[in-house]
């Protein structure tokens, strides 16, 4: 682990805080090249559920092209889980903070990361080297800062946060305490980082009732919150995930990891340990499973990341005057990791680059990636469109939605646009119609008898024509 800096720098934030604790507002160690901006989070304050959905609709609003906001889920008590998309590519990662509840620190690291990216992006802003527009056009970063906004509110607000039916049991698993700084679990007393099904029922130090902390539940996924973050990752389908925990600056980076998988995953775990100082946590042969990247090695073979962030502080939240180390060491992490996921896309995708002119045929299922798995829940009726990639019989083109992939069989399309032909055609002889000029004799809708008609429009040798069964095409040399 490098030499940390918090001799220094932590004095320096301390009298800083302590001033700006006076004047109501901290503003500690912000970056000169970060002033500059539309000043959005505020990562010196106490970000509450309340002021986590304020600044995701404000960062939507203040970049409605570059952000995509979606709720993936609510809590027992109603409370909205979302998500945010940073960027335009194809390729996908994901970052989530707050799967325990004192652990809100990586929601203030995670917000403030879309505030620092988003106006990179638009600003052609490079962080060391890292091309932010360049990397956020090929691969877009999926986060989530609050996976549990009931267990947050909790720790940082109290009872007061909640109905009063339920305070009584909320005291209970709390040891008959009021004071909740030290919760991790949700609302409900389940730890929610041990709810993922992956080895859940060799869990170890479960206790057997709700509480504050490491209840592993009565089943995996049974909590709203671990359900809709499986249910997330399973729409969204991330290259890599990464998971921000506090506290102790130390990276989990394997759980039962496959040997095919282990130099690409080491490789990648040596660098963020580089980026952050971070100490790499060694592999287990037995490890107490349930955690969420635990769960997403296991199931997709891909790499996924625990950070624990910032100097270890026992049984409770890290304190705010933290937030420029923790920056600091991890402000180009998610640049990384886009650049790493739109790797890891190519070899699972490698599309190729086309401009190709397409006529649909018929309706087709519109898809986010060149996988059946994957529709969007629309569709693309006959139309001329120009692909812009190409991966086998998967094609991407512009649609109302943005850039979508079509699947085509021989039938179903055009090589080409066909070009406007008003004519009036006389025909000779009795002349076979086809739904379209990929159909074979088996496909002819009936014979026209010789006679005047219509034409409309032509591709190669084929007009299309204006019958009393409806337009129709017909090979021009009949």
């Amino acid at each position: 682990m490098r030499t940390r800096r918090s001799g220094r720098l932590t004095a320096m934030l301390a009298v800083l805080l302590g001033a700006a604790m006076m004047l109501g507002t901290v503003h500690a160690a912000v970056p000169e090249s970060d002033k500059t901006s539309k000043n959005i989070v505020n990562p010196y304050e106490k970000i509450t559920y309340a002021l986590t959905i304020q600044h995701i609709d404000r960062l939507a609003e203040a970049y409605p092209d570059l952000i995509e906001v979606r709720t993936i889920g609510h809590t027992l008590f109603g409370r909205e889980i979302r998500a945010v998309r940073l960027g335009k590519g194809e390729a996908q990662v994901l970052i989530d903070g707050a799967q325990h509840a004192r652990e809100w620190m990586g929601t203030n690291l995670i917000l403030y990361l879309i505030d620092r990216y988003a106006y990179a992006y638009e600003n052609h802003v490079s962080y060391d080297g890292y091309d932010v527009r360049d990397i956020l056009d090929r691969c877009s970063i999926w986060l989530v800062p609050m996976v549990n906004p009931d267990g947050v509110a909790l720790q940082q607000e109290g009872l007061n946060a909640f109905p009063d039916y339920w305070h009584a049991s909320l005291a209970v698993m709390n040891g008959h305490s009021v004071n909740f700084a030290r919760w991790k679990a949700n609302a409900q007393g389940i730890d929610v980082n041990r709810q993922y099904p992956a080895m859940w029922d060799g869990i170890r130090n479960s206790p057997a009732y709700p509480g504050y902390k490491n209840y592993k539940g009565t089943a995996p996924a049974e909590t709203a919150e671990a359900a809709a973050m499986i249910r997330f990752v399973s729409e969204t389908d991330p290259e890599i995930a990464l998971s921000y925990h506090s506290s102790g600056e130390v990276l989990y980076w394997h759980f039962n990891t496959l040997s095919e998988h282990l130099a690409r995953d080491t490789n990648m775990a040596d660098t963020i340990s580089a980026m952050t100082g971070y100490g790499l946590m060694k592999p287990e042969k037995n490890p107490s499973g349930g955690g969420f990247t635990d769960w997403f090695i296991m199931r997709f073979g891909r790499p996924g990341f625990t950070a624990e962030i910032g100097a270890y502080h026992a049984e409770t939240e890290l304190p705010l005057w933290t937030f420029a180390d923790i920056w600091e060491d991890n402000k180009n992490v998610g640049l990384y990791l886009a650049s790493e996921g739109y790797k890891l896309w190519r070899e699972r995708y490698p599309v190729e680059n086309v401009e190709e002119k397409l006529q649909l045929l018929k309706e087709v299922q519109l898809y986010s990636r060149p996988k059946e798995g994957y529709p969007v829940g629309a569709k693309l009726g006959p139309a001329k469109v120009t692909a812009e990639a190409r991966l086998g019989n998967w094609y991407r083109v512009p649609t109302w939605l943005g850039p979508k992939w079509i699947q085509l069989d021989a039938g179903s399309y055009l090589q080409g646009h066909s070009e406007t032909y008003k004519e009036r055609i006389k025909l000779t002889d009795q002349t076979p119609l086809y739904p379209s000029p990929q159909s074979d004799e088996s496909a002819i809708l009936a014979q026209l008898d010789p006679q005047e008609v219509d034409a409309l429009e032509r591709w190669n040798d084929w007009l299309l024509i204006r019958t009393w069964l409806g337009d129709a095409w017909i090979k021009q040399h009949e």
